[in-house]
């Protein structure tokens, strides 16, 4: 008994260790193409893209899910050709995760304006049969997602909105520039460097739920005694 509490421990511990050597090798690998231009842009010649139409996400059907289908880089800028788009366009996706074996992710919005296009955006219709499948809202298709592509999605969803919404300097009003990586926005002329700030929704677990109306049916009850217990929204 003793002997086999030892192994079950060892084990343990070296999943422990190897789970923590990964997460460790990861980040170091994400900071590093956060920080450099150069290896971020030899990081997207071999990651794969997931594409976005007006921070709609592009999604398929498969046996009543939706999955997330990615394209690689010269799948995409075969695609933009075909479009007429410029292949400057990519330089608009930001850097939104890894996987195990150091492929970079990487997002892009084909619906937003882009400095690098005389047209602001690639027609939905065309797009959606061109790549079999739709731009689907985000907030519409959550809970059809697996738990790695709802976060992964959010978490790109809300960095292209950010930068969406800060692409002038909020002190001398000039236009900003983004690393390759999407990290970061810095003003030419004052050389003032944003950092992108988002909240990513995350689905509540049922015992938060449940704490959660437990808390606001005991405030309301102590709110209103008289009139007794009601749901009220609170901020």
């Amino acid at each position: 008994m003793f002997l086999y509490c030892g192994i079950a421990c060892r084990r343990k511990f070296f999943w422990c260790y190897r789970l923590l050597s990964t997460y460790v090798t990861k980040t170091r690998y994400l900071f590093e193409l956060k920080e450099d231009d150069d290896a971020c842009k030899k990081a997207q010649q071999t990651g794969a893209f997931y594409l976005f139409h007006g921070l709609a996400p592009l999604l398929q059907t498969s046996a009543h899910q939706y999955l997330a289908p990615r394209h690689s880089l010269l799948e995409l800028e075969r695609l933009l050709g075909k479009f007429g788009q410029d292949a400057q366009r990519i330089e608009d996706s930001v850097l939104i995760g890894c996987s195990e074996q150091q492929e970079a992710w990487f997002a892009l919005d084909l619906g937003l304006d882009s400095s690098f296009s005389i047209s602001a955006s690639l027609h939905k219709p065309e797009m959606e049969t061109e790549l079999k499948g739709s731009f689907i809202e985000l907030r519409k298709a959550l809970f059809q997602l697996n738990a790695r592509d709802a976060s992964m999605l959010s978490t790109a969803q809300a960095l292209l909105r950010w930068h969406d919404a800060h692409q002038f300097c909020s002190r001398s009003g000039q236009p900003t520039k983004k690393n390759v990586a999407g990290s970061k926005r810095v003003c030419p002329s004052n050389n003032i460097i944003y950092y992108p700030q988002v909240k990513v929704w995350k689905r509540p677990s049922v015992e938060k739920l449940q704490k959660r109306w437990d808390w606001r049916w005991k405030a309301c009850s102590t709110v209103h005694p008289s009139t007794g217990p009601f749901l009220v929204a609170h901020s």
